[in-house]
């Protein structure tokens, strides 16, 4: 029992990575890692090259100057007992603890999360090339971005986290690493790639798991 204790306080260690971006490694136990990789097995088949719409038209293109991933939307394409413990991610995410750290250690901006909030959840899949190009998180009435990283093996390389909140800062890319923002902070993902320049299997690939938060409707 103590053991277990002591594993859980190891993961959920939250850390600054500036005043407006909190962090926190190996952020899920073990067990609810598999739960995900299942979830996202499950999904495989609705992962797709993303659309982008402007005033005028939709386009879907996978190695645009705004994406280089796959990805899919927790909508009506995806059945519910296909995404089982993704959908309850958020509860992990927005747990007390967190609560209390950003109680003491977040920006003001972060006193908007006492409000009532709901999720839209984004998930991405990136394989050798895959990037994402500078941009916010600003659609939708979006607040806030908790971003959890998968990158089981070391075939992949690269794919580091960049941000820009008054200065450059870039985060390693790391397996089961959450990282939470405002969503107006510029971020990227630089390219991701194999040495042999050939695709890794759909499990070994990078994934983003973003669940992008808003104000809830009464």
């Amino acid at each position: 029992q103590n053991l277990c204790y002591k594993s859980l306080e190891i993961r959920m260690r939250y850390y600054n990575l500036s005043e407006n971006i909190i962090a926190c490694d190996n952020f899920l136990p073990s067990q609810k890692i598999d739960e995900l990789y299942s979830d996202l097995l499950n999904n495989r088949q609705v992962f797709s090259p993303p659309s982008w719409s402007n005033e005028t038209s939709t386009t879907t293109e996978l190695f645009s100057e705004k994406c280089g991933g796959l990805d899919f939307w927790l909508n009506n394409k995806t059945k519910q007992d296909n995404n089982s413990f993704i959908e309850s991610v958020h509860k992990w995410m927005m747990h007390q603890g967190f609560e209390y750290y950003v109680k003491d250690n977040g920006a003001q901006v972060y006193d908007f999360l006492k409000r009532k909030l709901e999720w839209d959840i984004h998930v991405i899949s990136y394989n050798n090339g895959g990037y994402y190009n500078w941009h916010k998180d600003i659609s939708m009435s979006t607040l806030f971005t908790f971003n959890l990283i998968l990158n089981k093996g070391d075939t992949l390389k690269g794919g580091d986290l960049l941000f820009y909140d008054r200065e450059i800062i870039e985060v390693e890319n790391k397996n089961n690493f959450l990282v939470v923002f405002p969503s107006y902070i510029p971020h990227a993902i630089k390219p991701v790639y194999t040495e042999d320049k050939n695709d890794v299997p759909f499990l070994e690939q990078r994934f983003s798991i973003q669940f992008w938060v808003r104000f809830k409707n009464d």
